[in-house]
């Protein structure tokens, strides 16, 4: 297990979006427009997406203590996130981010030392889960919220660890469910449950990972951030077109069945 454990954990380190040069990376841009090509891209539930709930269960490390930023921002911090902070907290988002991470103004935020044009789905998805739940989060303090506790790489050049993200729902006191299968995020949007999905592009644990926020919305099916250039949010059939047949799930989060907006 232990093992399975090592080679998990370099699998993300390797696969994470923009872990390459622009012209050849396999980022969000690169699969999601994939995932999302009707044209030319099979709807085949009966040959399922893959995912990762043989070799990944429940782990403490994933709901480690996530520290806030009311808990542990100073404003005399002079490091990168505090510097960073400073940055994002002049550029104003307000309400969704349905559109993809290229765009402005949110691509001109930093996580790390990157621009969240290449690294920022996870705290976009985060993000635009929180707004729907009725909270009213702040990107910037999220952003530095993902910088001190959910970093894959010490540069932030390969995004957050989406598991991590049960952390921060913990610390603000938020329900959730977690889960681990294509299936579940399906059977929840079918409730006309939120979602937050993250997949890697192929069906290894070495391939490119994006994550998103989806919605039903008067009975259709909405992916918000689904690609880089998208210009608002993306409607898909269902959660197996958003991943395609060739895609293995992470992780997934939604409300538990308790928890009222």
């Amino acid at each position: 297990m232990k093992i399975l454990a090592v080679i998990l954990f370099l699998g993300i380190m390797l696969s994470s979006c923009g872990n390459k040069a622009d012209s050849e990376r396999l980022n969000d841009s690169a699969f999601t427009t994939t995932a999302v090509d009707s044209d030319s891209m099979e709807v085949d539930e009966s040959s399922q997406v893959g995912d990762e709930s043989g070799i990944q269960g429940d782990s403490s490390e994933d709901d480690m203590k996530w520290r806030l930023f009311e808990d542990t921002y100073k404003e005399t911090d002079s490091g990168r996130a505090a510097e960073n902070y400073a940055h994002n907290k002049d550029i104003k988002i307000e309400g969704f981010v349905k559109y993809g991470q290229e765009n402005p103004p949110v691509c001109d935020l930093m996580l790390g030392e990157n621009r969240f044009a290449g690294v920022g789905c996870e705290v976009i998805a985060a993000y635009n889960y929180l707004t729907y739940e009725g909270f009213e989060p702040d990107m910037a303090k999220l952003a530095y919220d993902f910088e001190k506790n959910a970093l894959i790489a010490a540069d932030g050049s390969l995004g957050s660890n989406p598991r991590k993200i049960s952390g921060l729902f913990k610390a603000m006191g938020v329900g959730y469910k977690r889960f681990y299968k294509a299936d579940e995020a399906q059977a929840a949007v079918e409730e006309g449950k939120p979602v937050i999905v993250s997949f890697h592009i192929g069906l290894n644990i070495f391939s490119g990972i994006h994550t998103v926020f989806a919605v039903k919305e008067e009975g259709r099916l909405y992916v918000y951030n689904c690609y880089n250039s998208a210009a608002d949010k993306t409607e898909v059939e269902s959660i197996y077109q958003l991943m395609n047949k060739n895609s293995l799930f992470i992780v997934g989060y939604t409300e538990d069945d308790g928890q009222m907006r």
